[in-house]
């Protein structure tokens, strides 16, 4: 079982506004509201991929128990620590649907005290009893600093495979942790190390760096050149084939998911890379984070490719692994 923790929750609202981008007034044309934060995007996918999942988030106010109603009206199991105060956040997706242009706007959160981190700290690691891995996803709350972070992932129970995926100031202490695998973007992780990451040879250094300090799995996403992942015993490249994205949100969610999945079974990371790739560019076919339909990640799957990445780098810088063979890109942010 996978326990996926949202540090930082939202209502999820999704509104599709034709012609948004040029108009000075608008009419929403359709709403949809749905329980979000980057690791109910990864039960969702998860639950699509067959994989058992539970959520489990700190909830505040009228917005937290919309949160609560919405999870529980799509069948996703959680556990919920209720704040003493504030209001969890709403984001925004604004979609035009004929140019497939879109606008996300994100709420920071409520800030969050002390004693409500630690009753949340205290519910995961009750919850992650009996779970196989535990993902971490996302920001956490303002008033939260990176050593409450770290405290909560060193009380998960031993034995269960930690999974990371933050950025800024939580990415920066996890990078020296003894995580089971940290999945994170080039933008991100770039931000974090102070360098560039926007190849997949870029990627690759960053990632062997970081697989030295504390993490036994590193996989860097690079949006439309699929991904990177390392671990001792090497180094892979994966990506689909070009596809016509509708929304690129909650790519990494599902990336993310489906890497799990995969690692869930016991085979091996580069298996677990061309999942993800697969899962991260299913995403963008719909509207909705952490959304896939299961025949396109078969068939993205199908077509995707697999490379060992071999150095020193040159011109022919990487092999294809002959039972990989496929296409060339892959939207997976």
């Amino acid at each position: 079982m996978l326990l996926s923790l949202t540090c930082n929750p939202a209502i999820d609202r999704v509104l599709i506004v034709p012609g948004f981008r040029n108009a000075e007034v608008c009419r929403v044309a359709e709403r949809s509201d749905a329980a979000g934060g980057k690791g109910f995007n990864v039960v969702r996918a998860a639950r699509t991929l067959g994989l058992a999942a539970r959520a489990c988030a700190p909830l505040g106010g009228e917005n937290g128990r919309h949160i609560a109603t919405l999870a529980a009206a799509e069948g996703i199991d959680g556990s919920w620590h209720w704040l003493e105060q504030g209001e969890s956040r709403i984001c925004l997706l604004i979609t035009d649907p004929e140019s497939r242009d879109h606008l996300t706007i994100n709420e920071r959160g409520p800030t969050m005290i002390a004693d409500d981190w630690r009753a949340f700290a205290e519910l995961a690691w009750r919850c992650a009893t009996g779970a196989s891995h535990v993902a971490i996803s996302g920001s956490v709350p303002p008033g939260i600093h990176p050593q409450q972070y770290v405290d909560l992932l060193r009380g998960l129970p031993s034995g269960t495979q930690i999974c990371v995926d933050t950025s800024g100031d939580t990415l920066v202490a996890a990078l020296d942790l003894p995580v089971d695998l940290l999945k994170v973007n080039g933008h991100e992780l770039g931000a974090a190390l102070g360098s560039d990451i926007n190849t997949p040879d870029a990627a690759r250094a960053a990632a062997t760096a970081v697989l030295q300090r504390g993490p036994r799995m590193v996989i860097v996403t690079l949006g439309a050149q699929g991904a990177v992942a390392v671990d001792a015993s090497g180094a892979w490249w994966a990506r689909t084939p070009p596809i016509d994205p509708i929304s690129t949100v909650g790519s990494g969610d599902a990336a993310f998911a489906g890497i799990i999945s995969v690692l869930h079974t016991g085979r091996s990371l580069a298996e677990a890379l061309r999942m993800g790739v697969a899962c991260g560019a299913a995403n963008t076919l719909l509207v909705g984070a952490g959304r896939l339909r299961l025949d396109d990640v078969v068939q993205l799957h199908a077509a995707s490719e697999l490379m060992t990445l071999a150095g020193p780098w040159s011109d022919a810088w990487y092999t294809v692994a002959p039972e990989h063979r496929g296409g060339s890109q892959e939207t997976c942010e």
